[in-house]
């Protein structure tokens, strides 16, 4: 996660905590009339003292730019405002959310702490796992605190974030025992001294979860934090070890991840429940440690001199909880590295200054209509680059590929999936899914006298010598398609740049003289890419 600050973002910051003191002089929490357990009321956004109009420029602005956002959900005073979803993204659909999970298992951490599961945040991680031993002990290893991985300044040698390419993590997630592996890593200086993003750091809090309440992290969660809330649809990936990884890898609603962010400015309260204990909400947003991409860093919440704190992903992904305005803000996107501020810089632009009277504003129903028309058309417009469109190659819509030239064929593949560039000469489409899982349709010469059994291991494995190495080939099998045409399905493992582990996997299928692959490229075992490539089909599109 660790990236450089653009200067125009840092400057917008700086001028945002002005505009918050002379915006909320007179602003104070409304009480909140009702619990979103059920679902989230809907208000006209003057209503609750915010102006439609600047709103729909923040849209508008954004699909002028055509930034790679898929949803924007504001809440203030605890009704929705402003509910904007950017086509081929849909209202109801499940987002990754990325790194804005570190900020549940911090959750969890609380409320395991108040069931008595967890002492304190002083307990040495080692004495969770007495069965494991490190590979060098150390009284510094044995120093580590559950604080220190809270804060992700458990001194460790992680080297997954960002800023190394993501090299440890990669490592972690090949290693036989994840525990292990986070246990054995060398200390590079005392624990608590300096914040170095961790990603391995929140696996062992939803590992330190599941040892100590003997359940499954998600489990836990289900019934302690998502059932309160009345959050229904989740899901999470788990390690080889069967332990949900904490520090990513969970899908939820834009909605529900609007009521994470809804309990934390109540604090820690839903209804008549005290879900999350209100101490450990204000010690998990208090900064503990001056960071590297926003100010200060909590326990896995980001906290911002501005004023509020957030949750905060890869590809922008938000949770702002901004307190003074008793608003909280979502953003699901898929943006890439050097977008990545957009969110902040829109929320201090364009939703902020928004939020122009803590009571009621005049009717607007100009403004209004014009907010409405604008929500309209970017939820039914095609956006810049999300889907495939091409008279020679076909089509991608609706979650179907159709390929309309010779040989014709189709598959599926997941809602909300967007257009990449092509990277090679006989692939005609190329796509890449909500999770960021590049998939594509390739069309080729069968070479003299080759067989279908061999095009996959032989063939498609030799081209990916030009992008990667250790190239090993784990299975090929034939197959029947669901129209009855043989075929066959190849994985193979391979590394991309050397440190990137792969798993391809292809089907491979021969039509009018042509080898037709569909393949998909995951960093990890993923049933659901699987369903990409075993969906192919050589019925006539229609």
């Amino acid at each position: 996660m660790a990236m450089f600050r653009p200067r125009e973002y840092v400057f917008r910051r700086i001028i945002l905590a002005f505009v918050i003191c002379w915006l909320n002089a007179a602003t104070s929490s409304a009480s909140v009339d009702y619990w979103p357990t059920e679902g989230w009321r809907y208000s006209v956004a003057e209503n609750q003292g915010m102006d439609s109009g600047r709103l729909a420029k923040m849209v508008e602005f954004i699909q002028k730019k055509k930034y790679e956002i898929d949803n924007i959900t504001v809440i203030r005073n605890g009704y929705v405002v402003l509910d904007a979803y950017f086509h081929p993204f849909q209202k109801d659909t499940k987002h990754i959310i990325h790194s804005c999970t570190k900020s549940i298992t911090s959750a969890l951490i609380g409320i395991a702490m108040a069931e008595g599961f967890i002492k304190n945040v002083t307990e040495p991680v080692l004495g969770f796992f007495p069965n494991l031993t490190p590979a060098e002990s150390s009284a510094s290893k044995r120093a580590i605190t559950l604080e220190h991985l809270l804060i992700m300044a458990p001194g460790l040698k992680c080297q997954d974030s960002y800023r190394y390419g993501w090299r440890g993590l990669y490592e972690m997630q090949q290693s036989a025992d994840w525990i292990q592996y986070m246990l054995d890593l060398p200390i590079s200086e005392a624990p608590g001294t300096r914040f170095e993003y961790c990603n391995g750091a929140t696996f062992l809090l939803s590992a330190i979860i599941q040892e100590t309440t003997g359940m499954k992290t998600l489990e836990f969660a289900e019934k302690r934090l998502f059932s309160p809330l009345g959050i229904k649809d989740v899901k999470w990936r788990t390690n080889p070890q069967r332990i949900d990884i904490g520090y990513g890898g969970m899908w939820l609603k834009p909605h529900d991840m609007a009521k994470i962010g809804w309990l934390y400015l109540n604090q820690g309260r839903w209804e008549n429940r005290q879900v999350v204990p209100a101490a450990w909400v204000e010690a998990s947003t208090r900064g503990h440690i001056s960071a590297n991409l926003f100010d200060r860093y909590g326990y896995q919440w980001w906290v911002d001199s501005a004023g509020y704190y957030m949750a905060v992903g890869y590809r922008g992904q938000f949770i702002y909880v901004i307190p003074e305005k008793n608003m909280v803000v979502v953003f699901t996107s898929d943006l890439p590295g050097g977008r990545f501020h957009i969110p902040g810089t829109l929320l201090i632009k364009y939703i902020i200054p928004a939020a122009t009277s803590s009571g009621r504003l005049s009717a607007n129903p100009n403004a209004k209509a014009h907010l409405d028309a604008v929500l309209k058309r970017c939820a039914t417009a095609p956006a810049y680059g999300t889907i495939w469109l091409s008279d020679k190659d076909g089509v991608a819509k609706d979650g179907v590929f159709m390929r309309t030239a010779s040989p014709a064929f189709q598959f599926s593949f997941p809602i909300g999936s967007k257009k990449v560039p092509l990277d090679a000469p006989d692939v005609i489409m190329a796509m890449r899914t909500p999770e960021g899982i590049r998939f594509s349709a390739t069309v080729v010469d069968i070479p003299e006298g080759w067989q279908l059994a061999e095009m996959g291991p032989k063939h498609y494995a030799a081209n990916l010598t030009n992008v990667g190495t250790d190239i090993q080939i784990v299975s090929n099998n034939e197959i029947v398609l669901k129209d009855g045409t043989p075929a066959y399905r190849t994985d193979i493992k391979w590394m991309f740049q050397e440190t990137i582990p792969i798993r391809t996997h292809l089907t491979s299928v021969f039509k009018d003289g042509k080898c037709i692959y569909v393949s998909a490229h995951p960093t990890w075992a993923h049933p659901e890419i699987v369903q990409i490539v075993e969906s192919v089909t050589l019925e006539t599109p229609r």
